[in-house]
């Protein structure tokens, strides 16, 4: 049996055992555990998004809360194999796709690949990226191959396609599906 005092150690050197525990948790985050994940579909795959020529783009428009925001991770649910270009865009002041911010490249083999519903996600590492603010775009055409994206059926208002061949004057076009891309940030 424990006595008053040797009990009271043992209590304290558990607690002291769980904070050390929890700081060093939440040194390796950073110090933040929350997120913020930005997502327009339902979550319910509907059908796919091709890319009909290469310089076909669907974009969704992502609207950040007041203030920076870290970025974290980019998720996309793959349909079909094939090479992905993914661009990060700010915005103009006309509100339209800007600079890239970012370019990722993807080959989607057939580990990558959902059927809509299994809850796999391709997932692009953001991190190094830095803060992020306002309006943010995220582009995807391919590069070569067949690959798809999943949409959903909603219809968002922030899901648009766009032709980015010079020679053709198609802005953006909004669409009746919206890509399932989720867009991760640490407030």
């Amino acid at each position: 049996m424990i006595g008053t005092g040797g009990h009271l150690a043992a209590v304290a050197g558990l607690a002291g055992l769980l904070a050390a525990g929890c700081a060093s948790t939440t040194a390796a985050t950073g110090g933040s555990t929350r997120e913020l994940v930005m997502a327009y579909d339902d979550a319910r795959a509907s059908g796919e998004v091709a890319f009909p020529t290469d310089s076909y783009e669907s974009v969704v428009r992502f609207q950040l809360p007041d203030g920076e925001h870290k970025p974290l991770r980019l998720r996309y649910q793959a349909g079909a194999p094939g090479s992905l270009e993914i661009n990060i865009y700010g915005s103009t002041l006309l509100e339209t796709p800007g600079e890239a911010i970012r370019t990722l490249k993807h080959e989607l083999s057939k580990d990558d690949l959902s059927d809509g519903r299994d809850g796999r996600w391709v997932v692009e590492d953001l991190v190094d990226l830095k803060p992020l603010k306002g309006i943010v775009w995220v582009g995807v055409h391919r590069l070569g191959g067949t690959p798809s994206i999943w949409a959903s059926s909603v219809v968002s208002g922030q899901a648009f396609v766009r032709d980015n061949d010079p020679t053709n004057p198609m802005g953006l076009l909004p669409t009746k599906r919206t890509p399932m891309i989720r867009l991760e940030v640490a407030p």
